[in-house]
């Protein structure tokens, strides 16, 4: 059983396989001789294009497309359900599943069907649920979700022979993550995590672009094919000037432009200076000062830009550890994660929440405020329970709401963000202490938060859910995503796969009704055979059109009828 890691990154996504003995990392893409030569041969662009013809192109294929490509799918998973690549309207979470799909078809030979799949420690409960069912519906079981700077600090101390402290410094192309980490006789713990959702090589190209049109004699009229040409140049140049002073940059209308280190650096100072700020939140929190940081790590393409290594350097004052490369650690740490869960290294690791996770309450003047169950910093896995009353007599419903962030800033911060609501009947001829319930949240290594709430007075289960997203609001559209995107892996293109313009088509509520009470009620409780083809008869409903749908209502509704015990 091969363990195997993945690093679904914003900009470029790495797959690496544990051998063991060490970590094989496993080309999945060819990139132009000029890239190649920059170290980018182990890397594939997460970018994913649509030709006009229907056919999918990814990686380095998509990324040099002029249009109709979708990229950085990752920062998405926060805010978005669906999104248009070259005219094709389709579900984040089918975009983010054709990468998948692709890094796992990638390597001929190889099986990818499990891995360890790395997330920014920052990622919200939200992103966290989308990235692992994504990888779920490409065909991959995702063994846990691991923070990117656990991967990294794993990758650059797994042959460690002394217990330390290590601070992760992960900067690459969507965000910004800092971690401290202590390993004690071979466990990784994590102990602090600090991070800039928004802050990376996206940004910074876009900085550095701006700071190169306004030097030029000339304001350019540029086309869209250009402007595409000159983001790509950008991203060039300051890959360059990592190791060179000046480059000589080509202009889309064939004249050429130099650009200096100096004037790079200049044209991200405010990213640079807001970087420091995760680096001091991390020390604060714990308490300590660099001087007790024994190994800085510093991983991620923009890592490896001079001013970024010489600000953090003398921050903590130490140099940054060598011996992996900064662009395919986290994916090699992810493969040794792999190995330990597989029981093939004898090691261990343990990640932590870097936000706060509650509810919202209510005082008897609706002034709300953030109710921690599980706190910042805290290891995982974590269960909490609380006690909870309605806010004032009579109430027909209460609404329980889900929020992360930082329970010191107010409710409404931008940093505090609802993550999913529910409301839940009570009864309004008893009193608020009568109609009190608990509270119960379960966040493991997966990266999933399950949410219970069960009545007290009766010991119901007034809710058992977990966070979800997008086109996972209607679960039994799942599978038919599933097969679609395994149909456009293999056919490559989405004409082929009848994903042109797949946004899902909305779900008739009495159909979605009925197959969540069989499968949710039913089948969990009756043997092997009659599960089969009760879930048969589901999918017939869920497929049908037409005057075929009431027939399978009704198909549907016998099967039930003899089970009507457990519909109550």
């Amino acid at each position: 059983m091969n363990p195997f890691g993945i690093d679904f990154g914003t900009t470029n996504s790495v797959l690496a396989q544990w051998n063991g003995r060490s970590v094989d990392v496993l080309p999945i893409d060819s990139p132009p001789a000029a890239w190649e030569a920059m170290g980018f041969d182990k890397v594939m662009p997460s970018v994913i294009g649509i030709e006009p013809s229907g056919a999918t192109r990814f990686g380095w294929h998509g990324k040099q497309m002029d249009g109709n490509k979708l990229e950085a799918v990752k920062r998405l998973f926060a805010t978005e359900e669906f999104v248009e690549i070259g005219g094709h309207s389709t579900s984040v979470e089918e975009a983010a599943a054709l990468l998948f799909g692709h890094i796992r078809s990638a390597s001929p030979g190889l099986t990818v069907d499990r891995a360890v799949v790395t997330i920014p420690a920052n990622s919200r409960g939200l992103a966290r649920f989308r990235t692992k069912l994504c990888a779920g519906l490409a065909g991959i079981e995702v063994q846990a979700l691991l923070n990117e700077p656990t991967a990294a600090a794993m990758a650059y101390s797994v042959d460690a022979t002394r217990d330390q402290n290590v601070l992760v410094f992960d900067w690459g192309g969507g965000t910004l993550d800092v971690t401290v980490l202590e390993t004690i006789e071979g466990v990784f713990i994590e102990r602090a995590s600090k991070g800039i959702p928004r802050s990376g090589g996206i940004d910074l190209d876009g900085a550095f672009g701006q700071a190169v049109l306004d030097a030029l004699p000339v304001r350019p009229s540029w086309s869209p094919v250009q402007q595409a040409q000159f983001r790509l140049e950008i991203e060039r140049a300051k890959i360059l000037l990592s190791t060179q002073d000046e480059v000589n940059m080509r202009l889309p209308d064939g004249r050429y432009f130099p650009v200096t280190r100096a004037m790079f650096t200049k044209s991200i100072r405010s990213y640079l200076d807001e970087a420091r700020r995760p680096i001091e939140q991390c020390l604060a929190d714990l308490s300590i000062s660099p001087d007790s940081i024994d190994q800085l790590v510093m991983v991620g393409g923009s890592s490896k830009i001079p001013a970024a290594r010489t600000m953090v350097s003398e921050l903590l004052g130490r140099e940054p550890a060598g011996g992996c490369d900064p662009m395919t650690a986290v994916a090699q740490g992810a493969a040794i994660a792999s190995a330990i869960l597989l029981g093939q290294l004898d090691k261990d690791f343990f990640v932590a929440t870097e936000h706060a996770l509650g509810t919202v309450i209510h005082d008897d003047h609706q002034r709300a405020s953030f109710s921690v169950l599980i706190p910042r910093n805290h290891q995982l896995p974590a269960k909490a329970t609380d006690t909870y009353n309605p806010a004032v007599q009579g109430q027909k419903e209460v609404r329980i709401q889900v929020i992360e962030g930082d329970p010191d800033k107010g409710i409404d911060h931008e940093d505090n963000v609802i993550l999913r609501e529910w409301k839940i009947a009570v009864d309004p001829d008893l009193s608020i202490m009568e109609n009190a319930f608990t509270i119960t949240y379960e966040y493991n290594v997966d990266g999933i938060l399950h949410i219970v709430v069960t009545e007290i007075r009766t010991g119901k289960v007034l809710l058992r859910d977990d966070v979800s997203w997008g086109v996972t609001k209607d679960r039994s559209k799942l599978v038919e995503l599933a097969k679609r995107v395994s149909t456009t892996i293999d056919n490559g293109s989405v004409n082929g796969s009848g994903a042109r313009h797949a946004a899902v088509r909305p779900a008739d509520p009495e159909v979605a009704a009925l197959t969540t009470k069989a499968r949710s009620k039913v089948v969990p409780f009756v043997d092997d055979e009659e599960a089969s083809r009760i879930e048969a008869i589901c999918a017939d409903l869920e497929s049908a059109t037409g005057a075929g749908v009431d027939e399978c209502k009704e198909a549907l509704s016998s099967a039930l009828r003899p089970y009507a015990y457990l519909l109550v």
